[in-house]
């Protein structure tokens, strides 16, 4: 098991105790500017669920959307699951998603970035999961100075897992293929949103997890 793993393995037990009582209101309004592009979507997959609290507000913004939830953490999907019992959770490294190529429409990253460790790699394997056309969002509800001033005081596993410059971001997307790409690294959150090239051709892909 390696440091970053083990190290969310022993903290989801005590995750959902961090969180303040207007959680589920902050997660709400992080989502509400996307709620068309959701409501859109027929694969919807979520990177980095850890104890679910996404979930609710993913199926209430995209209600007709399957939805599948991946974490690197057991622990956390064991928590995720008390949560929303007939969620779709697959423990994957979104380094190496285990799902056909273009099997979603919408790909979400909410506090899951800067744990990539290799941030170019880690998005070049999400487009692959990607259809052309598609949409990876990326969501902080903190600015990147406050993600990354908890991360650098949080021990030797997560210290050096640190939210880039917008304009860095924005790099790395274009990179890995996204157009249209729009950054906020603002002092409010950070949030990049990236579209699919849609001239991107479908490639026949290899996962076991493709049709949750």
């Amino acid at each position: 098991m390696n440091e970053l793993r083990a190290f969310f393995e022993d903290l989801a037990g005590r995750w959902d105790g961090f969180q303040p009582p207007d959680r589920p209101a902050v997660l709400h309004r992080l989502l509400a500017p996307f709620a068309p592009l959701l409501s859109d979507a027929r694969a919807v997959l979520e990177v980095g669920t850890g104890t679910g609290m996404l979930i609710p507000g993913l199926r209430e913004r995209a209600p007709a959307a399957r939805l599948v939830s991946i974490d690197l953490a057991g622990a956390m999907l064991r928590r995720a699951r008390q949560r929303c019992p007939d969620a779709a959770l697959v423990q994957a490294d979104a380094h190496h998603p285990p799902f056909v190529a273009s099997a979603f429409d919408v790909i979400v990253c909410h506090n899951s970035f800067p744990h990539f460790a290799d941030k170019p790699a880690a998005l070049r394997s999400l487009a692959r999961a990607l259809q052309p056309g598609g949409h990876l969002l990326i969501l902080h509800d903190r600015s990147r100075e406050e993600v990354n001033a908890i991360h650098s005081s949080g021990g030797p596993a997560i210290q050096h897992d640190l939210l880039p410059p917008g304009a860095e971001t924005r790099q790395m997307l274009i990179a890995a293929g996204f157009t249209e790409v729009q950054v906020e690294d603002t002092a409010a959150r950070y949030v990049a949103v990236g579209q699919l090239d849609q001239s991107r051709p479908l490639v026949a892909g290899q996962g076991s997890q493709a049709d949750q």
